[in-house]
């Protein structure tokens, strides 16, 4: 009797259910899609571009979860600043820097490894200086998976030479740690310098991060280096993105002018207020990313402050030949966005 009961119930009930159904289902699938973000994309986009957290799930929901296109988004509405923080990564490792002897070479090298115990083990160190050694003597153009069939005289395990790719695999079994060659780079100057820079050194050729600079001038490397020596703690400190702004690509051009334009969109201003205004963010933009464009950060507490184009223009002057920068490599340790003008 009581089962006749509750069978009678469910039947009454089912349109009831079948209605309430009818009018969630149009929505389930962006509900679903509106609480589906990870929470660690989330953390991960709030990390770099240091935006709330809710603006940061909005932006992955609207873009389907795009890392990129997320950043973008949030710049868009003006939450996020220029991206400033994009590009940290949390890998470990170390960087090398080496010279030719003549100076008119120099190599930066990365080795990654999963912790800083691992970066600080003598083999791996030795490993990342030999690869920087090799870097020095191959093409100024190698693309790094070329790169890695070169040799070294010898490998964690092995007293003979190997390829590069088979010694960074030997110090995986050494360590118990994945390691891998992200980036092995080159500078050359037919007349001047290469001056490189390690910020906290590690020894005497490796650190966390590692700057060269390439001076093309008929000055010695000895009258260079000084001024070199500052330019290069300067880019370690203010991490330029280009040398000049006619190293720009037009396409990070295009895209900066979009997002300042969508900004001026969001502000409802006239449109030919908007392009003055995306005309004044592309200079100061400039000024954050472009190397001679920047204030120079190596001055003393009396000095008046110079842009770099400025500067390098002074000391030409004043040891009297010309002086031209010819580009610069920056990398730090796990850095997903490398700085490189060359």
């Amino acid at each position: 009797m009581l089962a006749r009961r509750m069978f009678a119930k469910c039947l009454r009930a089912r349109p009831i259910v079948q209605s309430i159904r009818t009018v969630v289902d149009p929505f389930s699938r962006a509900d679903w899609r509106a609480f589906s973000t990870p929470a660690s994309l989330v953390k991960e986009l709030r990390d770099k571009t240091g935006s709330p957290m809710m603006d940061c799930k909005r932006a992955l929901e609207a873009c389907d979860g795009d890392m990129t296109s997320a950043v973008d988004w949030l710049r868009k509405k003006g939450i996020a600043s220029a991206a400033k923080k994009v590009g940290r990564r949390s890998a470990d490792g170390l960087v090398a820097a080496k010279l030719h002897d003549d100076k008119k070479s120099g190599a930066l090298v990365e080795l990654n490894s999963e912790t800083d115990f691992v970066a600080k083990n003598p083999i791996f160190k030795k490993l990342v200086e030999d690869i920087c050694l090799v870097r020095l003597k191959t093409r100024l153009d190698m693309e790094i998976e070329d790169f890695k069939r070169e040799t070294v005289e010898s490998g964690p395990k092995s007293t003979s030479a190997v390829s590069i790719d088979e010694a960074v695999k030997e110090m995986v079994a050494t360590v118990g740690e994945n390691c891998q060659l992200r980036r092995a780079r080159k500078l050359e100057v037919s007349e001047g310098c290469i001056v490189k820079y390690i910020h906290t050194p590690m020894g005497d050729d490796v650190g966390k991060l590692g700057v060269l600079v390439a001076l093309e001038s008929p000055l010695s490397a000895n009258e260079l280096e000084p001024f070199g020596l500052e330019l290069a703690m300067h880019i370690a400190a203010a991490s330029p993105k280009y040398n000049t702004v006619e190293d720009i690509p037009q396409d990070a051009v295009e895209k900066e002018s979009n997002i300042f334009r969508a900004q001026g969109a969001e502000s409802g201003k006239p449109k030919d207020v908007v392009e003055r205004m995306i005309a004044g963010r592309l200079k100061k933009w400039h000024e954050e990313v472009v190397l001679h464009e920047q204030e120079y950060l190596i001055v003393g507490q009396n000095e008046k402050k110079k842009k770099v184009k400025d500067v390098v223009d002074s000391v030409s002057k004043n040891l009297g030949k010309p002086i031209k920068v010819k580009g610069f490599l920056r990398i730090k340790c796990g850095d997903e966005s490398p700085e490189k003008s060359e």
